[in-house]
């Protein structure tokens, strides 16, 4: 593979500490593939190494191209996502921070949220209407707390809840999604015991929040490892998610830096266009976006009055989007896309609309669902009992008496039921079933809602094409459905994202990180919606811009920014929106 000089001197470096600045279109994953096929071509053993990225699908396109690169080597290294690693090193180590060695299951946000609502109702927090401890302090200790791995103090009004709902989670043998990191955190010094990890690389930096940071170092210092990090601060665009693009501002000087700025994917116009825009920021490492590809007078195109209708209408767009082989539609928040999708599905416009699925993965019907599956390989998660408990006739009173027997016999609420109800059908599994034979059963033993059908085709599709494919020759508990919660407690929206997508892509600014089409077009380019009004009331204009910044690079052939019209009357007032100030910084 030919590596341009700047990518060379960045893949062959010998620094310890090596921070590489990639330009959008540089070739940052060739550069972080190529650095691992290094390490290893010479004398760094698979084992030694650990690659973390920002999504399992970024990862699964590094795996991908090592194995093309270095064979079955590439399937020795620990990869992933940062989540991805604390829950396997969670289910190998876990006991050290007590937890169960098997069976650790994983709450996502909707039953996280259940489950904290449901626990300060025992506390008199929370009648069902109204919270003691104003909700937006609760949420605000538990985001510190995942993204900083900082508890509440004691003297925080939040403090009394968020100890018994950790307590009731390690009860459960669970974590939250959120305390997956923490209890990564917590086992460095037993992993640098057991593992043998000397480099570790990191993507995606720009996007990772203190916590993670705090895990990075840690495990350099305690496993006396090489660190190597991919990121452009330009990029940063999760800052809402506890995000610090400032720590490589302020911490530039502890690493040897490279720059990568060579775009290889965008037409001149392009590149031109999103340089302009992105040097208004101050808060950022120098960095200009190089051009090798040739423009065109319509590289960069500014439409307006153009609002929904006028986008699903307009046989130029349609056909820009069509005839360049891909193309997408990007938003700032999913209000216009599903405006978009519903116009596109009424004229059969084929497109996908990126983020349907993972509203699907947060219904009520989902979660009960996979309660079920959860106690399959976790009879201690009561949680999921609770969650269940009506679907399979516990009525109140009776619930009541298996927590008060299970809290007498040591049993989890679910393993008393069981004990004293051993006729109900799907829980009787045997080693002989496979996957789908468990999946089939649960949907003939409840009388599901509609949603059940979309669940089904979500659990069939990762049977099809799921990371697992030999999910019918394992015993259905110990194999395939510890592997698919597994799969599942880390997915997020990019997993929506495939080569089977039809037609057009619909998605948000933030879904299409990382993601790249020859025609694109960035809907909502007005003052208040791109940037927000959030984002101009509370000064984060920088942090808008690098999102306008990235929307804009995901293009290689054409860059199509359309404007909502500026003046609108609605119930007889005048609304206006102008046109965003991101358009005239950047054309």
């Amino acid at each position: 593979m030919i590596l341009d000089p700047q990518q060379t001197s960045a893949v062959t470096t010998e620094s310890r500490k090596a921070m590489v600045l990639a330009g959008a279109g540089a070739g940052k994953t060739r550069v972080l593939v190529e650095r691992i096929a290094h390490l290893i071509e010479n004398g760094a053993s698979p084992y030694e190494i650990a690659a973390f990225s920002f999504s399992r699908k970024a990862a699964g396109e590094i795996r991908d191209r090592l194995v093309e690169r270095i064979g079955n080597k590439a399937y020795h290294i620990e990869m992933g996502t940062m989540h991805a690693l604390a829950l396997r090193m969670v289910k190998r180590f876990g006991s050290f921070i007590g937890f169960r060695w098997q069976g650790v299951t994983v709450y996502g946000e909707w039953e996280e949220q259940f489950l904290l609502r449901e626990i300060a109702k025992e506390m008199f927090i929370y009648d069902g209407k109204k919270w003691k401890v104003p909700k937006k302090e609760v949420d605000k200790a538990f985001a510190r707390y995942y993204q900083t791995g900082v508890e509440p103090a004691e003297e925080d009004p939040a403090r009394q809840l968020f100890d018994v709902f950790i307590s009731r989670c390690k009860e459960n043998n669970a974590l939250t999604y959120g305390s997956l990191l923490v209890g990564l955190r917590l086992l460095i010094p037993k992993l640098a015991q057991y593992l043998k990890t000397k480099h570790i690389l990191v993507d995606e930096v720009q996007d990772i929040d203190t916590l993670q940071w705090d895990i990075i170092n840690q495990m350099v210092e305690a496993f006396k490892a090489s660190l190597f990090v991919c990121g452009d601060v330009d990029q940063s665009i999760y800052s809402f998610r506890g995000a610090v693009p400032e720590y490589l501002v302020q911490h530039q000087a502890d690493y040897d830096i490279y720059r990568i700025e060579t775009n290889y994917r965008s037409r001149f116009g392009i590149v031109g266009a999103a340089n302009r825009l992105i040097a208004r920021n101050t808060e950022r490492i120098e960095k200009t976006m190089n051009c090798v590809r040739v423009g065109l007078e319509d590289d960069v195109r500014v439409l307006r009055g153009m609002n929904s209708e006028a986008i699903a209408d307009d046989p130029f767009l349609l056909a820009a989007l069509h005839l360049t082989g891909s193309g997408a539609i990007l938003a700032r928040v999913h209000g216009l896309l599903q405006k978009i999708d519903t116009l596109m599905t009424e004229k059969e416009i084929p497109h996908t609309y990126i983020g349907k699925t993972t509203a699907l993965t947060n219904s009520e019907t989902f979660r009960r669902f996979h309660a079920f599956l959860k106690l399959l390989v976790n009879p201690h998660d009561n949680f999921s009992f609770l969650l269940i408990k009506d679907l399979v006739g516990v009525p109140k009173e009776v619930y009541t008496a298996i927590r008060h027997a299970a809290a007498q016999e040591g049993q989890s609420h679910f393993q008393r039921w069981s004990f004293v109800n051993k006729t109900y059908d799907f829980f009787d599994v045997a080693p002989g079933y496979n996957f789908p034979d468990v999946i089939g059963r649960l949907l003939g033993s409840i009388t599901w809602p509609f949603e059940a059908t979309k669940i089904a085709e979500f659990i069939a599709d990762y049977i099809k094409d799921g990371p697992n494919p030999q999910w019918n020759e394992d015993c259905c508990v110990e194999g395939p459905v510890q592997h698919y919660l597994d799969w599942l407690a880390t997915y997020d929206i990019s997993d929506e994202v495939n080569s089977d997508n039809e037609g057009i892509i619909l998605c948000t600014c933030h879904a299409a990180k990382g993601l790249e089409w020859d025609t694109v077009i960035v809907a909502g380019c007005n003052e208040g919606i791109f940037p927000s009004k959030q984002a101009i009331n509370n000064g984060e204009i920088e942090a808008e811009r690098r999102l306008f910044y990235t929307a804009m690079t995901r293009a290689k052939d054409q860059l199509i920014l359309t404007v909502r019209p500026e003046q609108e009357e609605k119930d007889g007032r005048i609304y206006e929106s102008p046109i965003s100030r991101f358009i005239a910084e950047a054309i």
